[in-house]
């Protein structure tokens, strides 16, 4: 693999490039499950021929050097060319390679030479034409000079316009036109549709460094000297695509309007070839089209049609495009729209105006659920109207106030210890752990005091929750996290719904082990991955120890209790905090000991720097419930 001063490129020998390239191509069929056929290479000469040629139409021959892929030799199939006569990289083919190309495809209804207006293809591909013809073969030739970078060039150059030729007249030739009407009318297309581009630089041979260049408007496919260099700003609005569209659209259409063919425009409009030269990304591409597409003198033109945007006549790989303008009539409508076997071909795509919609941002509503928006509101309204009187009581929500002291207490402790996360962050990632999970907790706290959360109705408080967190806390533990409790308050609310209720601590853990395995499918992360999840999943182990030792007191209990009491008991539940407290401890600092982190950016961090440093996400968990479990100690107390 050889290297340039502009990097590696994927090849083996320079000199071998163009032959192992056709080859590769020659390998695959057409969807209509034709080929094509290669010259022997100890023939010295490069024609790819179709394979499934049978000499009863007219044949239609064009190629030149190689570099322009894939121009030629890939639009030979049916529909578009019959042979294509491969160069050197940007040089032309023989005179005895053209011929030979002649004598292998043309039958009584003769041969069409398409070729582009440089003069090594004028002079090999005439001599051969007049070779030809002393054989008694009926050949013509058309020449294609559609660029309009230089007003007074006597020999316009042939560009990305040759394409519009290949495919018109493989429609004709593949419905049984006669040589004459094909010549007659590749003739029109040459004439009247116009090229011109654009580019960063030029392309880079192969085993050779690229050639440092400016920019340039009106470069030409071999790397010629373009119109005029382009004056490139250091601010968006002298660089950017926009002023170079307009400016690439500008000459275009003055260049465009010299024609002789111009006149008054056709009825049904313009057709418009997006080229890209070779070194274009799939978005530059997409974001060329756009700009031309809402270019005003591009409109004005009236453009009902586009071919690309594609890597269809490049320059090896340089970094710029070309566009190219032909006045459409009924007939080549139909001759551009008409199927052919090449796949390089991207077809014509009818241009339509853009229309927008607005995204739903609301889920599905219920009966239910505006009858508890309206609840909702309402209780809003009073907390606030109470907040304005200077009442603390919260009554008006469905609220209580354990829970809330609870929140509060947790929110708080994620404020406090932002900069130790931070810190703690630092030693594996972007040291932003501490500011995250102090964001979300601020988020939290605005809706709490904003009177938004439900703090007696546990489903719609981790509703809330979830919902603040996706907009207020940020990164992938925002998401992580409001996906926990989105899909808790989702089971919380089905248990609801069904036939009796569990007691409050077995819900409470089958809610958030629920929203915890969904977290852990979107996330991809398990326990032992050095994540949150090292304190998280111990905690719940501890609250579903809880709920088992209640049961088992309920049952030793036996019948001492009256059933209404007995019921009492397990609708409250019981929770021991300290135990989860003491859980997620010992798990988060379990993380200093583990030397691999297998989720997040910690992955990437040597084990050096991980031993004797706990996960911050962990230790967030941690610190969050030993403050839960001080604020039930304190209301206990």
């Amino acid at each position: 693999m050889s290297s340039s001063e502009s990097g590696r490129q994927f090849i083996n020998q320079p000199r071998q490039v163009v032959g192992e390239a056709l080859e590769g191509c020659a390998r695959l069929r057409h969807p209509d499950g034709s080929g094509v056929r290669l010259s022997d290479p100890a023939s010295g000469m490069r024609l790819v021929v179709r394979d499934d040629w049978a000499r009863d139409q007219v044949a239609l021959i064009s190629g030149g050097g190689s570099g322009h892929e894939p121009a030629h030799a890939g639009f030979v199939g049916a529909g578009m060319l019959t042979a294509a006569v491969c160069g050197e990289l940007f040089a032309s083919p023989t005179v005895d390679a053209v011929l030979a190309a002649i004598r292998e495809v043309t039958g009584e209804a003769g041969a069409l030479l398409i070729v582009k207006n440089y003069t090594g293809d004028r002079l090999n591909f005439g001599l051969a034409a007049e070779r030809a013809r002393q054989e008694g073969f009926k050949v013509e030739m058309v020449i294609v000079a559609d660029d309009v970078a230089l007003p007074d060039n006597p020999q316009p150059r042939g560009l990305a316009g040759t394409l519009l030729v290949h495919k018109v007249t493989g429609a004709l030739a593949a419905r049984g036109a006669g040589l004459k009407e094909i010549t007659a009318v590749a003739r029109r297309v040459a004439d009247s549709c116009s090229t011109l581009g654009v580019a960063f630089n030029v392309g880079r041979h192969p085993g050779k460094p690229r050639e440092q260049r400016a920019p340039e408007l009106g470069l030409g496919i071999h790397g010629e000297p373009g119109a005029m260099a382009l004056e490139l700003g250091s601010d968006s609005d002298t660089h950017g695509v926009h002023a170079i569209m307009d400016t690439v659209v500008t000459a275009l259409v003055q260049g465009h309007s010299r024609k002789d063919v111009g006149g008054d425009l056709p009825a049904s409009g313009h057709l418009l070839l997006i080229n890209d030269l070779g070194g274009c990304s799939a978005l530059e591409r997409s974001l060329l089209l756009e700009e031309a597409l809402t270019h005003p003198s591009l409109q004005a033109l009236g453009i009902h049609a586009v071919v690309g945007p594609q890597p269809l006549m490049t320059s090896l790989d340089m970094h710029g495009f070309s566009l190219t303008l032909l006045p459409l009539d009924s007939l080549l409508e139909e001759a551009l729209s008409a199927s052919c076997a090449p796949v390089a071909w991207p077809g014509v795509q009818p241009v339509t105006p853009l229309t927008h919609f607005t995204p739903s941002q609301d889920a599905v509503r219920t009966a239910s659920d505006e009858a508890s928006d309206a609840r909702r509101a309402q209780a809003k309204a009073d907390c606030q109207e109470r907040a304005a009187r200077g009442v603390k009581s919260r009554a008006g929500l469905p609220g209580d106030p354990q829970v809330e002291q609870r929140l509060r207490a947790a929110l708080e402790i994620l404020l406090a210890s932002e900069a130790d996360l931070d810190r703690l962050d630092a030693i594996s990632g972007d040291g932003d752990t501490g500011s995250t999970f102090a964001s979300g907790a601020r988020a939290v706290i605005e809706a709490l005091e904003d009177c938004e959360l439900a703090c007696g109705d546990s489903g719609e408080l981790m509703t809330t929750i979830g919902k603040q967190l996706a907009h207020g806390m940020g990164g992938s533990s925002g998401v992580l996290l409001s996906t926990l409790f989105t899909a808790a308050a989702t089971r919380w609310k089905e248990q609801s719904d069904a036939h009796g209720q569990a007691p409050l601590g077995q819900r409470w853990h089958d809610a958030l082990s629920h929203g915890v395995a969904r977290m852990q499918h979107y996330g991809g992360a398990s326990r032992g991955d050095r994540s949150l999840l090292d304190a998280l999943l111990p905690a719940l182990e501890a609250l579903q120890e809880s709920v088992q030792s209640e049961k088992q007191e309920s049952v030793q209990g036996g019948q001492s209790a009256s059933p209404a009491e007995s019921r009492q008991e397990m609708r409250a539940g019981r929770v021991d905090w300290a135990a989860m407290a003491r859980a997620a401890r010992q798990g988060a600092d379990a993380t200093a000991e583990m030397a691999k982190a297998r989720a997040g950016r910690s992955a990437y961090v040597p084990s050096a720097h991980l031993v004797g440093n706990s996960d911050p996400g962990a230790e967030a968990v941690a610190r969050v419930f030993e403050a839960l479990a001080d604020a039930a100690e304190e209301a206990a107390g």
